[in-house]
């Protein structure tokens, strides 16, 4: 019974380890499909109460309301074809970034994410660039 202990441990501390990744994953995996189908409400799901967006370089601060309404423009003038997400990674323990290419209809669209994650390991945009190729 003794042994089982410290395979326990070892056990717990994988997957605590684990889990912020497998977090993380998920939400990118549901930031690409929103962005896949255009839907700004499911990205607004992920949205800090002040987000930086740059739209074709002109960059602003909103409120996560103002920021819904922007992207909500964007997506209806903007409609989706398809999203690539080309790259993700970490900068620091609780800030990353997804770096993808979106498809309109009619454009091309990089797009750079930055997000934080909080205590609770759930990830939260507080910066957002869509810049035309």
């Amino acid at each position: 019974m003794l042994r089982l202990i410290p395979i326990f441990i070892l056990l717990l501390v994988f997957f605590s380890l684990l889990a912020p990744v497998s977090m993380a994953q998920k939400e990118s995996s549901a930031l690409k499909v929103a962005f896949q189908e255009g839907s700004f409400r499911d990205v607004s799901r992920f949205l800090d109460d002040m987000v930086e967006i740059s739209l074709d370089n002109d960059k602003r601060d909103y409120s996560r309301n103002q920021a819904e309404i922007v992207l909500r423009d964007f997506f209806r003038n903007n409609p989706a074809k398809d999203f690539d997400l080309q790259q993700e990674g970490k900068t620091s323990d609780n800030l990353s970034y997804l770096i993808g290419t979106y498809h309109s209809l009619e454009r091309k669209y990089r797009v750079l994410i930055r997000g934080k994650i909080l205590d609770n390991a759930q990830f939260i945009i507080y910066s957002m660039g869509l810049i035309r190729q």
